[in-house]
């Protein structure tokens, strides 16, 4: 498949809007669930035109859409709660394993063999979050202790693992339904199941004051439908490895604006382990290839 401008373009700013995705959490007003509820809701109607343009979705696909969206809910909101625990730079680059964990699904579900490169990378990348780990706590940053720290990556690996699943589930399902009816059904799902998790904690639900407001819209609108949109867009017209390359704009940007915006530095250790993780990533998906 050769490399197109217009995608490499679309994945590389898609990939650099999710970036802003956990900045914007952490200056919400509002709690990690209620914030990430609002980001469905305002997305949603973006979606919804954009699902209108592609073909009619039947209703067992829309099923699996919806299962996958519980799936993407249980991530989006696993990741967000891990924010409040630990560092901006360990929950992205953590919850960016997926990866790692679709290569486990494929060997014990679908029996689908798992070569030296896969093996290699998934060590590496298992390495580098040990060591990403180790590194916060040595340094102490993070927005809670160093024990709910801990639990903030632990809660980070679980939700690489539910996104695995998502991705499973709307894969196979990509060569008969459009993009926009995906990012649609399973926002929908992911609303909802949003919506519950907020009524059950009793989470606020309205923000105080209009920069409260346009921090929810931003998280809608260029993270949810811009971000999401353009990465689908983009990892259609390229190899996965330039695809898993470019995408890489996300955690780096995350760690760069936790560094200025948060004071949360990466020490040696943690480099390490950041290094770690991106080359077992590249080196699983090259694989895969």
């Amino acid at each position: 498949m050769p490399v197109r401008g217009g995608g490499v373009l679309a994945v590389a700013l898609g990939g650099t809007l999710i970036g802003l995705a956990p900045i914007l959490v952490r200056l919400s007003d509002l709690g990690p669930l209620a914030t990430n509820l609002w980001r469905f809701v305002f997305a949603l109607p973006i979606l919804a035109l954009w699902a209108a343009r592609g073909a009619k979705t039947g209703a067992r696909d829309i099923g699996w859409l919806l299962l996958a969206g519980v799936l993407f809910g249980i991530e989006l909101n696993l990741w967000a709660v891990a924010l409040t625990k630990t560092t901006v730079a360990n929950a992205t680059l953590l919850a960016n394993l997926t990866p790692i964990f679709a290569a486990a699904f494929g060997y014990f579900v679908f029996k689908q063999r798992l070569g030296a490169g896969v093996l290699l990378g998934g060590l590496a990348a298992m390495a580098g979050a040990v060591m990403l780990a180790l590194g916060r706590a040595q340094g102490g940053v993070g927005p809670a202790s160093v024990e709910e720290g801990w639990i903030g990556d632990a809660m980070s690996l679980v939700a690489a693992l539910g996104y695995a699943g998502y991705l499973l589930i709307v894969r196979s399902l990509g060569s008969r339904v459009s993009v926009g009816a995906v990012m649609l059904w399973a926002g929908i799902a992911s609303a909802l199941f949003t919506l519950m998790l907020c009524l059950i904690t009793r989470e606020p639900l309205l923000p105080h004051s209009w920069q409260g407001w346009a921090i929810l819209i931003a998280l809608g609108v260029l993270v949810q439908s811009g971000g999401q949109g353009l990465i689908a867009y983009g990892v259609g017209r390229l190899p996965i490895v330039v695809s898993t390359v470019l995408l890489w704009t996300q955690p780096l940007a995350a760690a760069a604006l936790s560094w200025v915006m948060f004071d949360e530095r990466l020490g040696a250790i943690a480099l390490i382990g950041a290094a770690l993780v991106l080359f077992g990533l590249y080196t699983v998906q090259r694989a895969r290839q």
